[in-house]
């Protein structure tokens, strides 16, 4: 079997050569029992994969080269358990390879929404950490913790009045989800999200400084 090997993105988009291959003859010698015709059925489909994954590529942020060969060879293993079920194969393997690939990015982008939100659920969870400090317990702080605290009011203070209302919201006995908040604030809960971590992130990168000028003073 000739497989495409393919290092770059073709210049040309997928295009199905069932005009130039001898598919239906070579599907009914296949389901006959025909070991040639099947490897040679499989050789086409694994490469027409391969140049279709390729192409999307570069119009696929989350998709890459890796992926691309992955889907084919995935495609691969899908056509041949679906071999004996198969009529038409252009028409079979055009879908086969476009619903396996939005299978792919579907399940990219929720486990990248996921990521993204477990970093911002982090550090609002750090945030609240400090602000939700007892003043009997900021005794027992440490300079870096005293340091944080101070930090995380200080930006709170000079935060805008909307942020603030999202905190109040937020670091409430029984905390709102963000969709709730959304509604009573007449915004999408993804901008919610966004104007919190962008917040959370400056309290972490002003501590960050804080933290190395302290360093270089001792």
């Amino acid at each position: 079997m000739q497989l495409l090997t393919i290092t770059a993105a073709p210049s040309k988009p997928f295009h199905s050569d069932a005009a130039n291959f001898p598919y239906a003859d070579r599907l009914l010698e296949a389901k006959n029992g025909c070991e040639n015709a099947r490897s040679e059925l499989s050789e086409w489909v694994y490469n027409e994969g391969l140049r279709y994954f390729v192409s999307r590529v570069k119009k696929e942020p989350l998709f890459s080269l890796s992926d691309a060969q992955d889907l084919a060879g995935e495609s691969l293993f899908e056509f041949q358990r679906a071999l004996p079920r198969i009529q038409a194969l252009p028409r079979y393997v055009r879908r086969m390879f476009r619903n396996n690939l939005i299978r792919h990015l579907s399940r990219k982008r929720a486990r990248r929404s996921r990521e993204c939100l477990g970093e911002d659920l982090l550090m609002e969870t750090k945030f609240s950490d400090f602000l939700n400090v007892q003043p009997e317990e900021i005794s027992g702080l440490s300079d870096i913790e005293r340091m944080r605290l101070s930090t995380c009011l200080q930006k709170l203070n000079a935060a805008d009045d909307l942020l603030r209302k999202i905190w109040s919201y937020r670091l409430a006995d029984e905390p709102l989800p963000y969709r709730e908040i959304g509604a009573i604030l007449g915004m999408e809960d993804a901008a919610l999200r966004m104007r919190v971590a962008r917040f959370c992130k400056s309290v972490r990168d002003e501590c960050q400084r804080k933290e190395r000028r302290a360093k270089l003073v001792m």
